[in-house]
């Protein structure tokens, strides 16, 4: 986490020098960037002249608003300079969290993809003179606090964990960074606004999404915001920069209780070792989809690929269903697709049949359809046996995942 150029968004207001100020404590010396909305003034070629005799590097941007709000203005900036880091000065604590541009600095926080520093109450000391760091033990908040004790620029850390114990690790991740490791039973909001107000903490420092809201896509998680408007010093918001590890697999039968608590709201939906293979797909450590292959007597059956409602739209589904396909990709597969999804299955190699073609013990499933897909809203489809689709030849190159459909005991 090393910063070289740092955008200072500015109305020339003693929050702003504040902000300005502060960043003079970032390792590494960065650039400042003013950037005002509007016509060049006297007052902000004085404030850059006052941050150069303190030693700072300073350029600075005047721009033209036209048709853009205000946020949208300074958004724009942030993405053609490339800047490393935005600081916000903040007025005050609470829900309204900035005065200095309107809304200005909440529309920063929450789209700016890059680090958001913001900087409100009185300096206590060097910003990272003492540090909170709370965590979730997710990829995403680990790697927020690696970076920042790689920056060598931290005097006291402090990493906190919020929940009713410590977690395993807690420990063994603080004493590697350095730092003291915090639990608090409070709820988690609360326990970081109460550790930063004990310790008397300079910054709280904390990635914008936990493990969680990272998986959802959600840009910023409610502990980050919670945090960001409540905290009584500065806030730095670390943007992550590690990709989501997406890991397709299948799961052990002492594994089937996952999918049976992800499977639970979808149509008492359940694993059983001796018949079922169970096909996830991992985003780290969260399991986010499922697909199921079932053996009958007399045939495979495909069923059960769900994607929970905070985790779609995001391509889930076609990865757990592209991993159950090239593991049982020996067996012709059989299945029921909801009415409208059979574009989707057929990517797969799966082709529409009539229900009559479908093994019996399948067929069963909607016998009480007699007959009437359309009104039933599904699609009997099966999947021939074999490799499939335009990288059948990158396939055939690769070992399969398995040699056939058995079941998974």
């Amino acid at each position: 986490m090393t910063w070289s150029r740092v955008l200072v968004p500015t109305d020339l207001s003693a929050e702003s020098e504040r902000a300005a100020d502060t960043c003079l404590d970032l390792p590494g010396s960065p650039a400042l960037l003013l950037v005002h909305v509007g016509e060049l003034v006297p007052a902000l070629e004085a404030e850059a002249e006052r941050l150069r005799a303190l030693g700072a590097a300073v350029e600075v941007r005047t721009v033209d608003r036209a048709t853009r709000t205000i946020a949208n203005a300074l958004l724009d900036t942030v993405h053609e300079e490339g800047v490393d880091l935005v600081a916000i000065g903040a007025r005050g604590r609470g829900r309204a969290l900035d005065r200095l541009l309107g809304s200005v600095s909440e529309a920063i926080l929450r789209r700016a993809q890059t680090d958001v520093l913001i900087v409100r109450g009185r300096r206590a000391g060097p910003l990272f003179a003492r540090v909170l760091v709370p965590t979730d033990l997710s990829p995403t908040s680990i790697e927020a606090a690696e970076q920042l004790a790689a920056t060598g620029a931290i005097g006291e850390g402090v990493l906190l964990h919020v929940g009713p114990e410590a977690p395993a690790g807690l420990a063994a991740l603080a004493s590697g960074l350095g730092w003291q490791a915090l639990n608090r039973p409070a709820p988690v909001v609360a326990g970081v606004i109460g550790a930063a107000l004990e310790l008397e903490a300079t910054a709280v420092a904390l990635c914008r999404v936990g493990g969680a809201d990272a998986v959802a896509g959600i840009s910023l998680g409610p502990v980050a915001e919670g945090v960001a408007f409540a905290a009584p010093c500065p806030v730095l918001i670390a943007y992550p920069r590690a990709a989501l590890a997406l890991t397709v697999r299948e799961l052990d039968s002492v594994e089937f209780p996952l999918a049976d608590v992800v499977w639970r709201d979808y149509h008492g939906t359940w694993g059983d070792p001796a018949i079922d293979r169970i096909f996830a797909l991992f985003a780290d450590r969260t399991l986010v989809a499922l697909a199921q292959c079932r053996r009958h007597p007399d045939g495979y059956e495909v069923d059960a690929v769900f994607t929970p409602v905070p985790f779609r739209g995001r391509g889930y589904a076609r990865r757990v269903v592209a991993g159950l396909v090239e593991a049982c990709h020996n067996e012709d597969l059989y299945m029921y697709a909801v009415a409208g999804l059979e574009p989707f299955y057929g990517a797969f190699g799966f082709v529409p049949i009539p229900q009559t073609r479908l093994p019996p013990t399948t067929r069963a499933r909607y016998d009480w359809a007699v007959g009437d897909m359309q009104a039933a809203q599904v699609t009997p489809m099966l999947r021939p046996a074999g490799w499939y689709g335009r990288d059948d030849q990158e396939r055939r190159r690769r070992p399969a995942v398995s040699s056939g459909c058995g079941h998974n005991a």
